[in-house]
């Protein structure tokens, strides 16, 4: 087999489901798909921060691990970082009902999160509309096993995705999900979600990570963040990132969730820990060696 040094890419656009502005999607194909074989997709959300690499993860493994072949989709949007930040609060949030938005101070103005709540709307875009087009863009993919990464704010809405339709994937990847969000209310939705899930005939399989330093307390605040260190600090109390990362997995595996996996990855703050969280959970989904 020929070695690929780097990641096939393929890009198009597609109208945002609000109607206004467009989605970016990125597409990474695997060097090689037998005949006739069913290739899994990987789902990246924040395709403009993660999925390069993302897909270069994936092609490392595939090369390196006989990992099997899959795709690897970036849902993006194509924008400087700054306005990139807003429209993935507006898209990939559950609606502010416990907590002004004002209540996030500097933090809440940096990610636009006046606008957000778009989290149903925008994940039946991605399985009904996207995945659709990913299936006739790429008909190896139809009737294969489809995986969702989100990190973050993406992590909160794959965690969203998971507790409200637990068939929309075979597999959700939740990396430094952001639980705390309108005041932990994602966690009112377990008990419906064990209901549900006793009633699917084939349960999915769950990867949530954290890195281990994240609830640590800062030194200084990071460059551009207008934020006060005191404040900061009571943010990341707050979050309890990693604590509640923990609580939550454990909440999945008393709902019912048999194939499950919790990791805190040693020395990776909130930055670092995309890297191991993208290949970990790659290799999770992909029922690969770990």
């Amino acid at each position: 087999m020929t070695v690929s040094v780097r990641a096939s890419l393929d890009q198009f656009d597609l109208a945002h489901p609000n109607g206004r502005g467009r989605l970016e999607i990125s597409v990474a194909a695997p060097a090689r798909i037998d005949p006739g074989s069913r290739v899994p997709v990987l789902y990246v959300l924040d395709g403009d921060l993660l999925f390069g690499m993302a897909s270069e993860i994936s092609r490392a493994i595939m090369n390196a691990e006989a990992m099997p072949p899959h795709y690897v989709v970036g849902i993006g949007y194509g924008a400087e970082y700054d306005e990139v930040l807003k429209l993935r609060t507006a898209d990939l949030s559950p609606p502010l009902d416990q907590v002004d938005a004002s209540d996030l101070g500097a933090l809440g103005a940096m990610i636009g999160a006046d606008v957000n709540g778009g989290a149903d709307f925008f994940l039946s875009f991605i399985v009904e509309t996207l995945k659709r087009e990913i299936g006739s863009r790429y008909p190896h993919t139809n009737g294969a096993e489809s995986f969702l990464f989100g990190h973050s704010l993406g992590g909160l809405f794959t965690a969203h995705a998971l507790l409200t339709r637990p068939d929309a994937f075979d597999a959700f990847l939740a990396s430094s999900p952001s639980l705390w969000w309108n005041g932990f209310a994602i966690l009112k939705r377990l008990p419906d979600f064990e209901q549900h899930l006793k009633a699917l005939e084939r349960k999915p399989r769950v990867f949530i990570d954290v890195g281990s330093t994240e609830q640590d307390l800062a030194d200084s605040v990071p460059p551009g963040v207008d934020i006060s260190l005191e404040a900061l600090h009571a943010v990341i109390s707050n979050a309890r990132t990693v604590d509640a990362a923990r609580e939550f997995a454990e909440a999945l595996g008393r709902a019912g969730i048999e194939e499950l996996r919790h990791v805190a990855f040693a020395g990776e703050d909130h930055v670092s820990v995309t890297a191991p969280a993208l290949l970990h959970a790659t290799r999770f989904a992909m029922r690969h060696k770990s």
